[in-house]
């Protein structure tokens, strides 16, 4: 059951709360919510919902309608935009993910809370894809309940609960709502992964996407402390993009590697996995660098730039690939 006391421990009730909403199960349950609250005069401030339209499916503009009529039923304000993806980009959801926050961003205001109604199943499913892809340990960590949004914050009030619980409240009140179809489609690594791998675990392990959502949770928790000690011990070292050799020789083995990578990371840079890390250890710290010595690496999804590592004058330097 969804508890309005938990709700509003994470929404400020006083101010603006924006909805994302796509139209599909999460997003009307979450808009339907906020709206109950709003005719019990639980919710002060204005609601209104914003929905992108990524113009990948021939069903787009349908679903951008489906949007407009469930809003307007309502009489919720409602902003649509429509961003154009290339689909020839390999990282086709990352470039999605990042339009999609992009409109977000132009259409928050100082004060306003940008609800997503991300739940623990989604948290499971990411954890799953990273783990079978090969992570590190920032790839473990949960999405933030909260964090800012151009002038906004960006709400996640729905971590903790299962998608179970948000397709029995649309199915109590009998609301309707999108099906995206490529979702039903299990070529795709995340799709397989919602679609079979998941409620085979849950039929052994009933609450194991609540147990996941709890675990990544726990891990954000210790990364936020870690990068306090990085910046506690070592932020005179790691804040330039450039790094003193000799500082890291001086380091055991497992501190240089997570000194590393904070630096990189400070950087704005994606994270190099463990085999890279090896390679810089061996370019860099057990032989002897030169100006033509390099490391470099990518990511896979181009969801952040990929890494230039080069040698000069007894420091390495950073730069984007």
């Amino acid at each position: 059951m969804l508890d309005s006391a938990s709700f509003l421990s994470t929404v400020d009730s006083s101010n603006n709360i924006i909805v994302a909403f796509s139209g599909g199960i999460d997003s009307t349950a979450l808009l339907n919510y906020c709206y109950e609250l709003k005719q019990s005069n639980i919710l002060k401030g204005d609601l209104s919902a914003i929905h992108v339209n990524h113009s990948l499916s021939p069903h787009a503009e349908s679903w951008e309608k489906h949007c407009q009529s469930f809003c307007a039923k309502r009489k919720i304000p409602l902003i649509c935009r429509s961003i154009n993806i290339d689909r020839a980009h390999s990282g086709l959801e990352s470039a999605a993910r990042e339009g999609r926050y992009s409109v977000f961003a132009q259409n928050i205001h100082a004060g306003d809370q940008l609800l997503l109604a991300h739940h623990a199943d989604d948290v499971a499913e990411t954890l799953m894809f990273r783990l079978f892809r090969g992570t590190g340990i920032d790839g473990l960590k949960g999405p933030l309940q909260q964090r800012k949004l151009g002038k906004g914050i960006l709400l996640r009030p729905w971590l903790a609960y299962p998608k179970s619980t948000l397709i029995a409240y649309l199915k109590d009140r009998e609301l309707s709502y999108i099906e995206d179809e490529s979702n039903a489609q299990n070529s795709q690594d995340r799709n397989f992964i919602r679609n079979k791998v998941l409620p085979l675990i849950a039929q052994r392990w009933p609450q194991s996407a609540i147990q996941m959502q709890q675990t990544s949770s726990l891990i954000t928790k210790h990364l936020v402390v870690n990068e306090l000690l990085m910046d506690t011990h070592f932020l005179e070292d790691l804040s330039a993009p450039c790094l003193d050799l000799n500082f890291l020789k001086n380091l055991d083995q497992d501190t240089r590697d997570e000194v590393l990578r904070y630096w990189i990371k400070n950087n704005n840079i994606a994270v190099p996995n463990k085999k890279i890390l090896h390679e810089i250890n061996k370019a860099f710290i057990k032989s002897h660098p030169s100006s033509k010595t390099l490391v470099d690496w990518s990511r896979a999804d181009q969801a952040q730039s990929g890494g230039v590592l080069t040698f000069k004058d007894g420091v390495l330097v950073i730069n984007k690939k």
